[in-house]
């Protein structure tokens, strides 16, 4: 028996919790607070009575609580690597670091545990030391990457999707700005239409409008609107929108000058995707159309040599 459905048995349980726990503040609870925070929503209502599954939640949150303060996993700079990989990847629940830590602690003592029952129920009985010893830590280290791999493979994923949503954005921000929209307005209108198209880039806008009307620094606001999407477009649309209010430069020229520089950005990018494909069609080339050519070609000379040699070799 491998060790393969073990292992991917183990990933299937263990690894989707993280993704169950860090969405416990769903979207539609994140966006009915900006809502409210807009005043475009109702008040909030009393809040019925918890359901079974986030009782349990609440239950799993104080045991990685009580576990982080016993030992102390939630120190030094790993912890804000963590937060900023969080907000990037779109986890706003103020608990996430801490379930990201407990998973990390929790899934390579459960693979190993996993691991070490697997070997001993068995029916050929447990193994060698070594292999032992050889497979558990190798398990075991691979539950403690699997948060990691997950949280980084969410993160790219949303970067990516904001990244193709975000020329969309700068057009609409220009058509707004040209109707006579100022920067909040235009962006708060923004956010409305793209919340079917782009709903990561939708919320962020809606957040960042939040921010630079609660916050008693606007720069602030900027500065956290780049850090939750870390991306060279998000950075230079922060900077020219930020330098734009400081000197007073009309909202809509900045946007019109940003939205040329992403259109060049953009060809620029169409154009080195295209002289790649040259290159990608090598290996291709090689092992597909290549050998099929020398077939078609070569191949009816070779059976003629063939048919001759046999006919002569016969023939005597």
């Amino acid at each position: 028996m491998s060790l393969f459905p073990l292992i991917l048995l183990t990933l299937l349980l263990l690894v989707p919790a993280q993704l169950a726990l860090l969405t416990a503040i769903d979207r539609k609870t994140r966006a009915a607070r900006l809502a409210r925070s807009t005043g475009r929503g109702a008040a909030r209502q009393t809040a019925p009575r918890p359901s079974v599954g986030r009782r349990a939640g609440q239950a799993v949150l104080r045991l990685a609580a009580g576990t982080s303060e016993r030992l102390q996993i939630l120190r030094g700079g790993d912890a804000e690597t963590t937060a900023a990989q969080l907000r990037a990847a779109g986890f706003r629940n103020r608990d996430a670091v801490l379930i990201h830590a407990f998973l990390k602690l929790v899934l390579p003592l459960g693979c190993a545990a996993l691991t070490l029952g697997w070997f001993y129920l068995r029916d050929r009985g447990a193994p060698a030391p070594l292999v032992l010893v050889i497979w558990t830590s190798a398990i075991a280290l691979a539950g403690s990457k699997a948060p990691d791999v997950v949280l980084g493979r969410l993160v790219k994923r949303r970067l990516a999707r904001v990244r193709k949503d975000f020329p969309d954005m700068l057009e609409l921000l220009v058509i707004a700005s040209e109707a006579g929209l100022g920067p909040g307005p235009a962006m708060q209108r923004v956010a409305h239409e793209l919340r079917r198209t782009s709903p990561p880039l939708a919320l962020e806008l809606e957040q960042l409008v939040v921010e630079l009307g609660v916050l008693p620094r606007r720069a602030e606001a900027w500065q956290n609107f780049e850090q939750r999407l870390p991306l060279p477009e998000i950075a230079v649309f922060a900077n020219t929108l930020l330098q734009a209010e400081r000197y007073g430069t009309p909202f809509a020229g900045a946007l019109r000058s940003l939205m040329k520089d992403e259109r060049a950005a953009r060809l620029l990018r169409v154009e080195e995707q295209a002289a790649k494909v040259p290159a990608l069609m090598t290996v291709p080339l090689i092992l597909f159309i290549m050998p099929a050519l020398f077939i078609v070609l070569v191949g009816p000379a070779v059976l003629s040599i063939i048919d001759n040699i046999l006919a002569g070799g016969f023939g005597k």
